[in-house]
């Protein structure tokens, strides 16, 4: 499985529904963490943004923290996680 790219990440990203969850595994380069995306079920209220973003080993510590990123567009999510050499995850 290779690298993924922004483009495709972005286009994943704005298709996303509550509840769905988007894992990538970064490259060793980077710690080989794991990277959750998904959208925020609370964007709609005032003063919180579309998309957040966990990091971790597994995605049980991921979950298990406040999210390390978090933004109303997708573009900078997705430059951040691409630049890493990212692969997904498949469950």
């Amino acid at each position: 499985m290779g690298t993924v790219s922004k483009k495709e990440i972005i286009q994943k990203m704005e298709e996303l529904n509550n509840g769905v969850r988007l894992r990538f595994r970064l490259s060793p380069t980077f710690g080989a963490v794991t990277v959750i995306i998904e959208l925020n079920p609370a964007h709609k209220e005032k003063g919180q943004k579309k998309y957040l973003m966990w990091w971790g080993r597994n995605e049980e510590q991921a979950r298990a923290s406040s999210p390390f990123m978090s933004s109303d567009k997708a573009k900078g999510m997705a430059s951040w996680v691409a630049e890493r050499a990212a692969e997904w995850v498949v469950n």
